[in-house]
């Protein structure tokens, strides 16, 4: 009969929690990683060194142009280039890009020569695909 018999109920919802964040934040991290490297290489491109008497010149028709990712010129730009994930409260998963060098920001927002938010801009159908495709 109905009434001798013991119910049970389970609740799974931490664990089916924690299965779908780690995905999430791996998702994020490889969303992350994808776009510092396509940044990189997008700004690996180097000027044109000259060498005349023993001295070293920069070809001034190789720099960028406005409009153009900037041009490898020493690499510092390209090695501070960098990516990371937070967490910053229970749910909330956060990708970071950028770098910390000044001159990075002013060709970013004043000179012109755009390469994080162009980069994510060209990149945004395959890191939307990333972060919603299926998981293989």
């Amino acid at each position: 009969t109905a009434d001798q018999r013991a119910a049970r109920v389970e609740w799974f919802i931490t664990e089916v929690s924690e299965s779908i964040r780690l995905p999430l934040k791996k998702r994020v991290q490889i969303a992350t990683q994808f776009l510092q490297d396509k940044i990189v290489k997008n700004i690996s491109v180097p000027v044109v060194i000259i060498s005349k008497n023993g001295r070293s010149y920069t070809d001034e028709s190789s720099r960028s142009k406005p409009g153009e990712f900037p041009r490898a010129e020493t690499t510092q730009l390209m090695k501070t280039i960098f990516s990371e994930v937070r967490e910053p409260q229970q749910g909330i998963i956060e990708g970071y890009v950028g770098t910390p060098v000044d001159y990075g920001v002013n060709l970013e927002l004043n000179l012109d020569r755009s390469f994080m938010v162009r980069t994510l801009n060209e990149e945004q159908t395959k890191l939307i695909a990333i972060m919603t495709g299926p998981i293989t």
